[in-house]
Order: C-alpha cells, then sequence, then structure tokens
C-alpha cells in the first residue's frame, strides 16, 4: 500500500495500564489498516491542505476523484490564486460547501502576497492564514511538516471522548481543552502527523457514530467507554437549535437548453453562484409576493404559474422547502440567459429543481428545443 509512513510509535515504554502504549497500539493498527488514500501519497503542504478542507463535511468517497482533478489543475497556491469564481465552482462541483472553496482561494491569495507561494511551515504562520482554523493547521503542520501538532476533528472527538469514558458534552470549551490536552498527551513527537491520521482512521473506520466495531479496535483493552457499556451512546452534545421552517420559492423560465438565472450577491448564502429568481434561499414568500420580489430584486417582470415541483434544502438550521414555478419573461431586467448543463455554477437548489422537473419528457423538450 502506497501510504505515507515516518517512524512509528519510537514515544518510549510508556505503557496504559498495562498495555503497550496508546500510540502504539495505534501507530501500529495504522500500518496494517489505513486505506489508501490519494493524499497520503504526498507530503506537499498544498495538496495535504486542499484535501483537508474537501473532507470538511464531505464523505472521503465523494473527494478521490474531485481532489485528483483539482491538484491537477491548481498545482500551487499561486495557480488557485488567479482562479475566477466560475473556475473555482467548477473545479468545486459535486463537493458541496462552496464557502470553503473562496476561504481556500484567500489563503492561497496570502500565500503568494506574505510567503512567496510556499506555504509555511509552522503552526503559527498557518494560523494566521485565512480559512485554516485550529483542526486544519494542525493538520497540514504535522501531516506535511512533521510538527507535534494535535488536529482534532469530529473523529477524533469521538474517539476521545469514547476512549476516556467523557460523558459531559463534547461541543462545551472546558471538555474541547479536555480532549486536546489528552491528544496532546497520547501524542508521539516522531510520527505526529500519522498519529493525527490513526486517530482520524480509527474514528472514520472502527470507531463509527453508530455500533463501533470495538472487536476490531486496537485501543479498547483500556478504552472507559466500552468497559461501561456506554460506547454507542458518547459522545454527548447539547441539545441542538430548533430547525426553522422556511418556505421559498423561485421561478423555472427555460428557452433551448438555458434558464434566466442570476449571480447570488456578496453576503448571501451561495455568493457567486447562479440562482434561479427567488426571494433568497432564506425568504419564506407567497404566490402572490413573487412577481414584485422578483422585480425588486432583478428588475424583472416574469409571469409566475404553477408549482411545476418542490423540492427540500438545508442551510445551517434552516430546512427549506423550495416551491419552482413555470415561469415566462416579459423583461429580464438584470437576469440572464444560462446554459443548464454543468460549465454554469447552479447552486444546488436550482439543479434540485432542474433534476425534479426535467424528469418529465414534455419539459426537457420545452426546456432544450429537442424534439
Amino acid at each position: 500500500m502506497a501510504t505515507r509512513r515516518r517512524t512509528a510509535a519510537t514515544s518510549g515504554p510508556r505503557a496504559d495500564q498495562g498495555e503497550p502504549a496508546f500510540a502504539a497500539r495505534l501507530l501500529g493498527w495504522f500500518q496494517t489498516s489505513a486505506r489508501d488514500l490519494p493524499w497520503r501519497r504526498t507530503r506537499d503542504p498544498w495538496a495535504i491542505w486542499v484535501s483537508e478542507v474537501m473532507l470538511q463535511q464531505t464523505r472521503v468517497a465523494a473527494v478521490r476523484e474531485p481532489f485528483a482533478a483539482f491538484v491537477a489543475r491548481f498545482p500551487t497556491p499561486a495557480a488557485f490564486a488567479k482562479a475566477s469564481d466560475d473556475e473555482l465552482f467548477a473545479a468545486w462541483r459535486g463537493l458541496g460547501y462552496y464557502r470553503r472553496a473562496r476561504l481556500l482561494r484567500e489563503g492561497a491569495k496570502a500565500v503568494v502576497r506574505e510567503h512567496g507561494g510556499q506555504v509555511p511551515h509552522t503552526a503559527d504562520q498557518l494560523a494566521e492564514l485565512p480559512g485554516i482554523g485550529t483542526y486544519t493547521r494542525g493538520a497540514i503542520a504535522s501531516i506535511a511538516f512533521g510538527c507535534a501538532e494535535p488536529a482534532i476533528d469530529g473523529n477524533v472527538e469521538r474517539v476521545v471522548a469514547r476512549h476516556r469514558g467523557i460523558r459531559e458534552p463534547v461541543d462545551t470549551a472546558a471538555v474541547r481543552r479536555r480532549i486536546h490536552a489528552q491528544v496532546v498527551a497520547w501524542l508521539p513527537t516522531a510520527a505526529p502527523g500519522d498519529f493525527n491520521q490513526a486517530l482520524m482512521e480509527l474514528g472514520a473506520t472502527v470507531c463509527t457514530p453508530q455500533a463501533p466495531a470495538c472487536e476490531r479496535c486496537p485501543v479498547a483493552a483500556d478504552c472507559l467507554g466500552r468497559a461501561a457499556g456506554i460506547a454507542s451512546e458518547l459522545p454527548r452534545r447539547k441539545p441542538r437549535r430548533a430547525s426553522v421552517e422556511v418556505t421559498a420559492r423561485a421561478v423555472l423560465v427555460f428557452d433551448r437548453g438555458r434558464a434566466l438565472g442570476a449571480r447570488v450577491p456578496a453576503g448571501e448564502p451561495n455568493a457567486g453562484q447562479i440562482e434561479l429568481p427567488s426571494g433568497g434561499a432564506l425568504c419564506s414568500l407567497d404566490p402572490t409576493d413573487l412577481p414584485a420580489t422578483l422585480h425588486e430584486r432583478y428588475g424583472a417582470h416574469l409571469d409566475c404559474g404553477p408549482v411545476l415541483a418542490s423540492i427540500r434544502h438545508a442551510i445551517t438550521h434552516h430546512r427549506i422547502t423550495v416551491h419552482g414555478h413555470a415561469g415566462t419573461a416579459n423583461n429580464v431586467g438584470r437576469l440572464n440567459w444560462l446554459p443548464l448543463d454543468a460549465t454554469t455554477p447552479w447552486t444546488t437548489i436550482a439543479r434540485k429543481l432542474f433534476a425534479a422537473v426535467l424528469g418529465s419528457d414534455s419539459l426537457r423538450q420545452s426546456a432544450t428545443g429537442a424534439s
């Protein structure tokens, strides 16, 4: 397996309750069980940075192909720093949460401006770059540069909470400090990058959110959560914020493979992408208010007909039902005719509505001009 390795588990003969040291057991397991992932075949800090940002809130399987295409298209921070919004959205398509890509580009610009195009090699310098938080800083510093920095994501949080039997909510400052201190105590100076990846790997493949496979865990012998029979109940969190239901509306105006759309303004969700004419993703509207709202937002005069399709979407704690109305244009105002294909960075809401509406043969023919 072509997985990067440094010298493993040379941090000393410390033992945990009669077992070999936690790091030694974990690194031994990682040596033989780690998945062969493309970002583990390099020490290039830019590639590692890209992978860590892509993996935030995204499944590993969904990142493999976009990662390879992205680093081929933008092999250096300088290359990505020059990317236009549309190039950025095209490179990030399928990964969602486009704000991550915009912050990555801001970070790349800062690397060019302040570090001559080279990703800085200290945790303190990394922390000063836009879009790099505590976790990403630790991941880049430890994996690319061998710095003894912890990298604590949701997987690591879960492993530590279970192994140390932490019953208090993990989303409190006090418990986060406790988890950070525990990871630092375990962290071997000889192989910090491998150790951080091993903790994340354990959480992703063995100590999973539901039904942890304790029988396959290399550190199960002294796991307090397992001993108490509560591993699957951990970690615990504070009660979630109540969801807000929103009923939004958009208008679908088609013409020969194109639809009317507009660039989402700065400061709104999905800024820079192309949205369907609407009142905004988080704006509840009655059908009778839709034409006036569209004229106010876009200077357009659109006739709004019946609902063609409805889809569900979520943004933070908002749960959104979007009704897509049939429409015709008397005056497009500041709207533009844009292709329905992948060359246009349509929002996820727009793409969901296209998929729902264009499933009908007659509607597809009307939209695309096909016979």
